[in-house]
Protein backbone atom coordinates (compact mmCIF):
# COMPACT_ATOMS: atom_id res chain seq x y z
CA UNK A 1 0.00 0.00 0.00
CA UNK A 2 0.91 3.84 -0.61
CA UNK A 3 1.58 5.98 1.67
CA UNK A 4 -0.60 9.32 0.45
CA UNK A 5 0.88 12.09 2.12
CA UNK A 6 0.60 16.22 1.28
CA UNK A 7 4.13 17.50 -0.20
CA UNK A 8 7.19 16.11 -0.31
CA UNK A 9 11.08 17.46 -0.98
CA UNK A 10 12.91 15.58 -3.44
CA UNK A 11 16.63 16.49 -3.38
CA UNK A 12 18.28 17.09 -6.97
CA UNK A 13 21.41 19.56 -6.18
CA UNK A 14 23.69 20.05 -3.33
CA UNK A 15 25.62 22.92 -4.96
CA UNK A 16 24.23 26.56 -5.14
CA UNK A 17 24.76 29.44 -7.15
CA UNK A 18 24.00 31.64 -3.88
CA UNK A 19 26.01 31.36 -0.51
CA UNK A 20 23.01 32.38 2.06
CA UNK A 21 23.75 32.76 5.85
CA UNK A 22 21.09 30.47 7.57
CA UNK A 23 20.20 28.11 4.26
CA UNK A 24 18.22 25.37 5.53
CA UNK A 25 20.17 23.40 2.58
CA UNK A 26 23.56 24.93 4.08
CA UNK A 27 24.46 26.46 1.04
CA UNK A 28 26.92 28.80 2.57
CA UNK A 29 29.20 25.99 3.89
CA UNK A 30 30.61 25.53 -0.08
CA UNK A 31 28.44 22.43 -1.01
CA UNK A 32 29.16 21.14 -4.24
CA UNK A 33 27.76 18.45 -6.61
CA UNK A 34 24.22 16.78 -7.81
CA UNK A 35 22.60 13.78 -7.04
CA UNK A 36 23.24 11.74 -10.50
CA UNK A 37 20.81 10.79 -13.05
CA UNK A 38 20.81 7.47 -12.35
CA UNK A 39 20.21 7.55 -8.56
CA UNK A 40 17.32 10.03 -9.12
CA UNK A 41 16.04 7.09 -11.60
CA UNK A 42 16.27 4.88 -9.09
CA UNK A 43 15.15 6.45 -6.14
CA UNK A 44 11.98 7.46 -8.51
CA UNK A 45 11.36 3.75 -8.89
CA UNK A 46 11.88 2.79 -5.58
CA UNK A 47 9.78 5.15 -3.90
CA UNK A 48 6.96 6.09 -6.27
CA UNK A 49 5.89 2.18 -5.30
CA UNK A 50 5.68 3.43 -1.71
CA UNK A 51 5.03 7.48 -1.61
CA UNK A 52 1.78 9.24 -3.16
CA UNK A 53 2.54 12.68 -2.76
CA UNK A 54 0.20 14.93 -3.92
CA UNK A 55 2.88 18.06 -4.28
CA UNK A 56 6.34 17.11 -4.94
CA UNK A 57 9.11 19.89 -4.51
CA UNK A 58 12.74 19.69 -6.33
CA UNK A 59 14.65 20.77 -4.02
CA UNK A 60 18.63 21.48 -3.44
CA UNK A 61 20.57 23.54 -3.82
CA UNK A 62 19.77 25.09 -6.42
CA UNK A 63 18.38 22.98 -8.74
CA UNK A 64 18.69 24.44 -12.18
CA UNK A 65 22.80 23.70 -11.67
CA UNK A 66 21.85 20.01 -12.32
CA UNK A 67 23.44 19.68 -15.98
CA UNK A 68 20.32 17.72 -16.98
CA UNK A 69 17.63 18.79 -14.97
CA UNK A 70 15.09 18.48 -17.73
CA UNK A 71 15.85 14.78 -17.77
CA UNK A 72 15.24 14.67 -13.91
CA UNK A 73 12.06 16.73 -14.22
CA UNK A 74 10.87 13.73 -16.85
CA UNK A 75 11.61 10.85 -14.39
CA UNK A 76 9.87 12.57 -11.55
CA UNK A 77 6.75 13.03 -14.02
CA UNK A 78 6.77 9.74 -15.49
CA UNK A 79 7.17 8.01 -11.59
CA UNK A 80 4.32 10.20 -10.07
CA UNK A 81 2.32 10.96 -13.18
CA UNK A 82 -0.82 12.74 -11.23
CA UNK A 83 1.60 14.80 -8.43
CA UNK A 84 2.09 18.83 -8.94
CA UNK A 85 5.88 18.90 -9.37
CA UNK A 86 6.88 22.51 -7.72
CA UNK A 87 10.37 23.65 -9.32
CA UNK A 88 12.13 25.79 -6.44
CA UNK A 89 15.03 27.86 -7.29
CA UNK A 90 16.00 31.16 -6.70
CA UNK A 91 15.68 32.31 -10.22
CA UNK A 92 19.22 33.36 -11.36
CA UNK A 93 19.87 30.52 -13.86
CA UNK A 94 16.56 30.82 -15.43
CA UNK A 95 18.05 33.11 -18.22
CA UNK A 96 20.01 30.16 -19.58
CA UNK A 97 17.09 27.98 -20.20
CA UNK A 98 14.54 28.08 -22.98
CA UNK A 99 11.42 29.42 -21.42
CA UNK A 100 8.90 26.75 -23.27
CA UNK A 101 10.92 24.31 -21.38
CA UNK A 102 8.67 24.81 -18.09
CA UNK A 103 5.18 23.84 -19.92
CA UNK A 104 6.14 20.34 -20.44
CA UNK A 105 5.86 18.51 -17.46
CA UNK A 106 2.10 18.53 -16.86
CA UNK A 107 0.52 20.09 -14.03
CA UNK A 108 3.75 22.00 -12.83
CA UNK A 109 4.51 25.46 -10.11
CA UNK A 110 7.47 27.29 -10.22
CA UNK A 111 8.51 28.66 -6.83
CA UNK A 112 11.06 31.48 -7.39
CA UNK A 113 12.53 33.06 -4.45
CA UNK A 114 13.82 36.66 -4.35
CA UNK A 115 16.98 37.37 -2.30
CA UNK A 116 18.29 40.36 -1.98
CA UNK A 117 16.37 43.67 -3.06
CA UNK A 118 18.93 44.73 -5.77
CA UNK A 119 18.43 41.76 -7.67
CA UNK A 120 14.67 41.92 -7.47
CA UNK A 121 14.97 43.25 -11.03
CA UNK A 122 16.80 41.08 -12.59
CA UNK A 123 14.86 37.82 -11.64
CA UNK A 124 11.69 39.72 -12.48
CA UNK A 125 13.05 39.74 -16.08
CA UNK A 126 13.86 35.99 -16.06
CA UNK A 127 9.93 35.66 -14.78
CA UNK A 128 8.93 37.93 -17.72
CA UNK A 129 10.59 36.05 -20.33
CA UNK A 130 8.62 32.57 -19.50
CA UNK A 131 5.29 34.73 -19.16
CA UNK A 132 5.45 35.95 -22.54
CA UNK A 133 5.15 32.68 -24.10
CA UNK A 134 1.64 32.30 -22.89
CA UNK A 135 -1.50 34.52 -22.85
CA UNK A 136 -4.36 34.58 -20.76
CA UNK A 137 -2.34 34.81 -16.81
CA UNK A 138 -4.39 35.48 -13.90
CA UNK A 139 -2.51 37.79 -10.99
CA UNK A 140 -2.67 37.74 -7.48
CA UNK A 141 -0.88 38.74 -4.50
CA UNK A 142 -0.92 37.21 -1.01
CA UNK A 143 0.56 37.15 1.97
CA UNK A 144 1.82 33.67 2.47
CA UNK A 145 3.26 32.75 6.12
CA UNK A 146 4.15 36.44 6.60
CA UNK A 147 6.24 36.76 2.76
CA UNK A 148 4.99 39.03 -0.02
CA UNK A 149 3.87 36.57 -2.84
CA UNK A 150 2.74 37.26 -6.60
CA UNK A 151 0.92 34.36 -8.00
CA UNK A 152 0.63 33.91 -11.61
CA UNK A 153 -1.32 31.53 -12.85
CA UNK A 154 -2.00 30.18 -16.34
CA UNK A 155 -3.66 26.00 -17.22
CA UNK A 156 0.02 25.01 -17.53
CA UNK A 157 1.86 26.60 -15.20
CA UNK A 158 1.96 28.34 -11.77
CA UNK A 159 4.25 30.84 -11.31
CA UNK A 160 4.96 31.77 -7.13
CA UNK A 161 7.30 34.98 -7.19
CA UNK A 162 8.13 34.76 -3.35
CA UNK A 163 10.04 37.52 -1.10
CA UNK A 164 11.03 35.53 2.48
CA UNK A 165 12.81 38.07 3.67
CA UNK A 166 13.45 36.03 6.80
CA UNK A 167 14.93 32.28 7.21
CA UNK A 168 14.67 30.95 10.53
CA UNK A 169 18.48 29.36 11.16
CA UNK A 170 17.72 25.54 11.84
CA UNK A 171 21.45 25.44 13.83
CA UNK A 172 23.45 28.15 15.55
CA UNK A 173 26.94 28.57 15.21
CA UNK A 174 29.67 27.80 17.65
CA UNK A 175 33.18 28.50 16.98
CA UNK A 176 32.25 28.12 13.47
CA UNK A 177 30.70 24.61 13.76
CA UNK A 178 26.96 23.62 13.57
CA UNK A 179 25.41 22.91 16.82
CA UNK A 180 21.90 22.23 18.13
CA UNK A 181 19.75 24.21 19.93
CA UNK A 182 18.21 21.40 22.37
CA UNK A 183 15.17 22.99 22.56
CA UNK A 184 11.63 22.45 23.56
CA UNK A 185 10.52 20.11 20.44
CA UNK A 186 6.85 21.60 20.47
CA UNK A 187 8.79 25.33 20.77
CA UNK A 188 11.20 24.51 18.28
CA UNK A 189 8.05 22.76 15.70
CA UNK A 190 5.96 25.91 16.45
CA UNK A 191 8.24 28.00 14.22
CA UNK A 192 9.37 25.59 11.75
CA UNK A 193 8.63 26.65 8.08
CA UNK A 194 7.79 23.12 6.58
CA UNK A 195 6.47 21.29 9.25
CA UNK A 196 4.73 18.95 6.91
CA UNK A 197 7.43 18.31 4.75
CA UNK A 198 9.47 14.88 4.99
CA UNK A 199 12.60 14.92 2.10
CA UNK A 200 13.96 12.48 -0.26
CA UNK A 201 17.43 12.73 -0.29
CA UNK A 202 20.06 10.37 -1.02
CA UNK A 203 17.66 7.35 -1.19
CA UNK A 204 16.15 7.80 2.52
CA UNK A 205 13.60 9.70 3.68
CA UNK A 206 13.79 12.06 6.68
CA UNK A 207 11.48 14.23 8.56
CA UNK A 208 12.92 17.28 7.18
CA UNK A 209 15.35 19.38 4.48
CA UNK A 210 17.67 20.59 7.61
CA UNK A 211 18.82 17.69 9.20
CA UNK A 212 19.01 15.57 5.93
CA UNK A 213 21.82 17.75 5.32
CA UNK A 214 23.13 18.79 8.62
CA UNK A 215 23.90 14.78 8.53
CA UNK A 216 25.25 14.76 5.70
CA UNK A 217 27.61 17.55 6.03
CA UNK A 218 29.16 14.72 8.97
CA UNK A 219 27.34 16.24 12.05
CA UNK A 220 26.09 13.53 14.90
CA UNK A 221 23.17 14.01 15.59
CA UNK A 222 20.49 11.05 16.66
CA UNK A 223 19.03 10.89 14.02
CA UNK A 224 18.54 8.61 10.52
CA UNK A 225 17.25 8.50 8.01
CA UNK A 226 14.30 5.80 6.77
CA UNK A 227 15.46 3.20 4.02
CA UNK A 228 12.49 2.08 1.94
CA UNK A 229 12.83 -0.76 3.81
CA UNK A 230 12.33 0.65 6.86
CA UNK A 231 9.52 1.84 8.89
CA UNK A 232 8.44 4.24 6.23
CA UNK A 233 4.82 3.80 7.83
CA UNK A 234 5.86 5.56 10.99
CA UNK A 235 7.93 8.53 9.88
CA UNK A 236 4.84 9.18 7.92
CA UNK A 237 2.70 8.93 11.01
CA UNK A 238 5.02 11.58 12.68
CA UNK A 239 4.92 14.43 9.40
CA UNK A 240 3.47 17.98 11.06
CA UNK A 241 4.36 16.38 14.79
CA UNK A 242 6.84 17.29 16.99
CA UNK A 243 9.85 14.74 17.64
CA UNK A 244 13.09 15.03 20.48
CA UNK A 245 14.98 15.72 16.67
CA UNK A 246 13.10 19.30 16.48
CA UNK A 247 15.01 20.09 19.63
CA UNK A 248 17.70 20.91 17.08
CA UNK A 249 16.00 24.06 16.01
CA UNK A 250 15.36 27.32 17.65
CA UNK A 251 12.48 27.41 19.74
CA UNK A 252 11.98 31.50 18.42
CA UNK A 253 11.75 32.83 15.08
CA UNK A 254 13.68 36.05 16.20
CA UNK A 255 16.62 33.42 15.45
CA UNK A 256 16.59 34.23 11.65
CA UNK A 257 18.29 35.72 8.95
CA UNK A 258 17.75 38.61 6.71
CA UNK A 259 17.52 37.76 2.69
CA UNK A 260 17.29 40.90 1.81
CA UNK A 261 20.61 42.23 3.16
CA UNK A 262 23.59 42.03 0.82
CA UNK A 263 25.53 41.05 3.23
CA UNK A 264 23.73 37.54 4.24
CA UNK A 265 23.30 36.39 0.38
CA UNK A 266 26.75 36.34 -1.75
CA UNK A 267 26.27 35.48 -5.26
CA UNK A 268 28.61 33.08 -6.67
CA UNK A 269 27.83 32.47 -10.18
CA UNK A 270 25.02 33.63 -12.20
CA UNK A 271 26.20 31.86 -15.54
Amino acid sequence: MKHRIKRMDFNVAYACNLACKGCISLSDFDRRGVESLKDIKDQCETWSKILDPSVISIFGGEPLMHPRIEKVLECIREAWPEAVIRFITNGYLLKKYDPETWFRFGSMEMQVSIHRHDHERFITDQIKRIVEKRKGWKTYRNIVDGHRQLELHNKDLTIYKSKFKRFVMPYKLVNGEITPFNSDPKKAHSVCGNPDTPILYKNKLYKCAPIANILDMGKKYNYTGVEAKGDVAGLVEQINKPESICSMCPESADHSVDHFKKENVHVKNID
